[in-house]
């Protein structure tokens, strides 16, 4: 079953069908390790999971542009929930507004929710885009109370909202058909939005280093040594 969005680039037929637009998602796997390695060694457990999360997504939409499948696209629906999920539940936690609810429960209960909306839209032709769409709002708003309320870096935060509004226009001009050449496997506009977008998630990570470490709880606190904030206190 073909998925609801044909992007510029023509589908082979073979094993990766889109050249351009899968192996541009390498961008998202070399950017989450290196922000992993980088929290591990600054010792914040807080900024640990970008790295994953960003190498989650960039593995699910590697699959599905190489695929050309509804099925793999619900997991790059899944992958890009994985990491703005993330983002908004970590923003809120630094503004301490999940007073009654754990913050990894918070952060499976929208990601789950998220992505069994996507097959409901998908079968009741709803473009399933929207998903996103209405999430970006939220964390915009999230950001914008983060910067006033804990400070961090106004430059990196605009550069990489910039970078972000970049990447969304070159993949607009290429769903469109305004920058467009479908036997090019080398540059889509769709591929320069993986490079850019991974770019903008480097730079809100290094904004987001810039902010007072936060402790989180539970199982998923990752045992990275060196915390900035010092050993913990029993």
């Amino acid at each position: 079953m073909p998925p609801n969005l044909k992007w510029c680039e023509e589908n082979l037929c073979q094993v990766v069908t889109a050249p351009a637009n899968t192996w541009s998602n390498l961008a998202y796997l070399g950017i989450g390790i290196v922000m992993w390695w980088q929290a591990r060694k600054l010792g914040r457990r807080d900024l640990v999971f970008y790295g994953p999360a960003t190498i989650v997504m960039g593995a699910f939409s590697l699959a599905y542009h190489a695929s050309y499948t509804f099925f793999f696209q619900f997991f790059d629906f899944v992958g890009m929930f994985v990491f703005l999920d993330l983002m908004i539940v970590m923003d809120l936690q630094r503004l301490d507004r999940l007073k009654q609810l754990h913050p990894w429960s918070a952060w499976l209960l929208l990601v789950v929710v998220s992505s069994a909306l996507v097959p409901l839209f998908f079968f009741a032709g709803i473009p399933i885009q929207l998903l996103v769409a209405g999430t970006v709002p939220v964390w915009l708003w999230l950001e914008g109370s983060l910067l006033r309320e804990r400070g961090g870096s106004r430059a990196l935060l605009v550069t990489s909202l910039a970078l972000a509004m970049l990447a969304l226009l070159f993949s607009a001009s290429d769903v469109t058909g305004v920058f467009c050449d479908p036997t090019d496997h080398i540059v889509q506009g769709h591929a320069i939005w993986h490079l850019l977008s991974a770019c903008a998630f480097y730079a809100l990570f290094l904004h987001h280093v810039q902010l007072p470490e936060r402790r989180l709880r539970g199982p998923l606190d990752p045992g990275v040594g060196g915390s900035s904030g010092g050993p913990a206190k029993h």
